[in-house]
């Protein structure tokens, strides 16, 4: 949710900018960092060494907190380890970090000074604040959003296609029923219907292509609950009940069609509108 809102933000200030005549500048990351993410690297090295910074700098301001330094050293070693392997991982980031703020900390930990413990952790969390601020916005459209181009599907007659041209079919299915709704042509709906459910299915296997052995995505999207919803579907045409079969199509759009994309298609649109050299 925090990375849509970041890119929705984005877009925002771009347009009221763009209004204004003005331009919009943002940093782009160094080369060195897309080495520790996927697919370049098999783990996300890069946030699970942001994920340990956040938590050894809370551990160690919990602990201020609490004026116990118990588990204080253990904390800071592990800090100091992660806060500099950023310069090691990223050279061209040296400048932005301040490691002789572990050392004033560690003197601070030894004298128990409780106070300036916690303003040393506010002043080295102001120096990941500043990166953030300058690069995070294109890293994450880089990095964590995604992309399809790779991703391939079978069609109703076992060829290759696009994702775009899955997602093409599925419009032009889920509009089919629709139409053959309103003009009376049970049969036809009825055929949009059987075709809309094969084009999810297939949709369906490619879900893995990201979200791996993890059903809970994909149960949210097509799973139970849609399923009934299409099974409801062919019973409501099959009876010529074409107010109740539109209503399930409405449904169908909101908890299929708009939730995926306001998962996925946002931050991809945006992506690829930012980064336009990012899809060759």
């Amino acid at each position: 949710m925090k990375q849509v809102f970041a890119f929705l933000l984005l877009s925002v200030i771009s347009a009221s900018s763009i209004a204004n005549g003005q331009g919009v500048s943002l940093d782009q990351p160094p080369e060195s960092l897309k080495q520790w993410y996927k697919p370049d690297n098999k783990r996300q090295v890069w946030l699970h060494t942001m994920f340990r910074l956040r938590r050894e700098m809370q551990a160690i301001n919990e602990a201020a907190q609490n004026k116990n330094t118990l588990n204080m050293h253990k904390w800071l070693d592990r800090l100091d380890k992660d806060y500099n392997k950023i310069a090691d991982m990223v050279p061209e980031w040296e400048s932005e970090i301040k490691p002789r703020l572990l050392s004033e900390l560690e003197i601070f930990i030894e004298n128990k000074d409780f106070y300036r413990i916690n303003k040393t952790i506010d002043m080295i969390q102001i120096t990941c604040d500043d990166c953030h601020k300058s690069y995070q916005p294109l890293v994450t459209a880089i990095y964590r959003s995604p992309y399809y181009d790779d991703i391939t599907i079978k069609d109703i007659s076992g060829n290759t296609q696009s994702f775009e041209d899955n997602m093409h079919e599925l419009s032009t299915s889920v509009n089919q029923i629709l139409i053959a709704l309103d003009d009376g042509h049970k049969n036809t709906a009825l055929m949009a219907r059987k075709k809309l459910v094969d084009q999810l299915s297939r949709l369906e296997n490619s879900c893995s292509s990201c979200h791996k052995n993890d059903k809970y995505p994909v149960e949210r999207i097509l799973g139970t609950a849609t399923q009934q919803n299409l099974k409801s579907l062919q019973s409501s045409i099959s009876e010529g009940r074409v107010k109740d079969s539109k209503k399930l199509m409405g449904e169908f759009a909101v908890t299929v069609c708009a939730r995926c994309h306001n998962t996925h298609r946002i931050s991809s649109d945006l992506r690829n509108a930012l980064l336009p050299a990012a899809k060759n």
